[in-house]
């Protein structure tokens, strides 16, 4: 008797695993699914929010400022976001905040003739955004069995999402014009919010996960807020500078991403602007896998010191390219260099830290990162009114400055002790 209670029991656990697996696989693909949309929804509009501030009379300091103050209300307001997911236990409600008020804004942004309004709402814009990427990032790992390879599989997705609209909106400004653009990216944002809702969700009550949430150049940037008194430990040594060198490189990245949407469409035209930036989510995507497995062979550092490279050549690139297939070459290069640096960076802090600061460690990056792009659109913004070409060779300086601070410190392999 006991034994055939023992098998029953036995049966139902293992019918209760598969049916949780079940639900969970369902929850994943919805949420997937959510966010190849959400992602084609900003890979259709941001491209064209600096080449529409231009159409409304806006000057390239303004252009800049379109990144700067998105940067700075959506790392204000993640902190606070963040701790209300966790308070509450849900993540649902955050997500479609995000995903509804970035399209709400661009359909708005679609109406709006002034300047210093829509710089308003781009502000506007990255505070109720960044109720996002916390909610975003913690329900994938609640959800999640193999949590490293979960996040890997939603940032292919999300990128061949942003690629799909980056050239979708190549193709609607080039038949119907911009604003009928941000209505369309507006539409996806609402397709996206459909499918959270068959997502099962359970209240998990407080929790927190510290899973490193990256900016992405030339796109809505999701951040992180660094926390703990694990700051000055981090910032000595090696690892400090290698801290100060990402930092260098987010700047020029930021003077270039953040208006090389309207150098773009005054060379090329504005239908082009689109199938460059897609060209460049298509290369990203494709060489992360690949990028990944040779890091884990060769080394970090390796692929930081080329991706420093790979920044300066795609930045002279771009100031001297003539013709459409040089151009598109050149954002293939920009694609495969900005993997380069995601999965090199966060190896070699991965490699670096101590598992018990890993989260912090990784938050610093991230802040890195995020200051960079807080200070290159302003220098950006600045130095293209004046000409591109100067401010694309300006981008030389931190990149310089940046491959100098890597030099030979931040070689070794050792990993630390947990």
């Amino acid at each position: 008797m006991k034994r055939e209670l023992s098998l029953i029991q036995g049966l139902r656990e293992r019918a209760g695993k598969v049916r949780r697996r079940s639900i969970a696989r369902r929850n994943m693909l919805f949420l997937a699914i959510s966010m190849f949309f959400a992602n084609m929804s900003w890979g259709i509009a941001f491209p064209y929010l600096s080449v529409y501030m231009r159409m409304i009379g806006g000057t390239m300091f303004l252009v800049g400022m379109l990144s700067v103050v998105f940067n700075v209300t959506s790392t204000a307001f993640q902190y606070p976001f963040g701790y209300l997911s966790d308070k509450t236990g849900r993540r649902k409600p955050f997500i479609a905040l995000g995903v509804l008020s970035s399209g709400a804004t661009y359909a708005l942004v679609a109406f709006i003739a002034s300047p210093p309004l829509l710089l308003g709402f781009r502000a506007l814009q990255g505070a109720l955004s960044a109720s996002l990427a916390p909610a975003h990032s913690a329900l994938i790992s609640e959800l999640a069995t193999r949590v490293g390879s979960a996040f890997g599989f939603f940032s292919f997705v999300e990128n061949m999402g942003y690629m799909a609209g980056n050239f979708l909106g190549g193709i609607v400004v080039r038949d119907l014009g911009i604003r009928k653009t941000f209505m369309l990216a507006s539409t996806f944002s609402l397709l996206s919010i459909l499918f959270l809702f068959p997502i099962r969700e359970k209240s998990t009550g407080k929790r927190s996960y510290s899973r490193p949430i990256v900016v992405q150049e030339g796109r809505e940037s999701e951040k992180v807020s660094f926390e703990g008194a694990a700051f000055r430990r981090l910032m000595k040594g090696k690892l400090g500078r290698f801290y100060l060198s990402i930092f260098f490189v987010m700047i020029a990245s930021g003077e270039v991403y953040s208006t090389v949407s309207v150098y773009f469409g005054e060379r090329f035209g504005e239908e082009f602007v689109g199938l460059f930036f897609g060209i460049d989510s298509l290369a990203a995507a494709l060489s992360s896998i690949a990028i990944g497995r040779l890091i884990d062979k060769y080394g970090p550092e390796l692929f930081y010191r080329a991706a420093i490279v790979g920044y300066m050549l795609t930045f002279l690139g771009y100031a001297f390219a003539k013709t459409v297939p040089i151009m598109v070459a050149i954002s293939a290069l920009s694609g495969v260099k900005w993997a380069m640096t995601l999965s090199s960076s966060s190896t070699y802090v991965a490699m670096k830290v101590s598992q018990r600061e890993r989260g912090q460690g990784m938050g610093l990056l991230n802040t890195m990162m995020s200051l960079g792009w807080a200070i290159g659109p302003l220098l950006g913004g600045y130095l293209s009114g004046i000409s591109f070409r100067l401010m694309f060779l300006s981008t030389l300086v931190p990149l310089f400055v940046a491959l100098i601070l890597t030099g030979s410190p931040i070689s070794s392999r050792r990993r630390p002790s947990p």
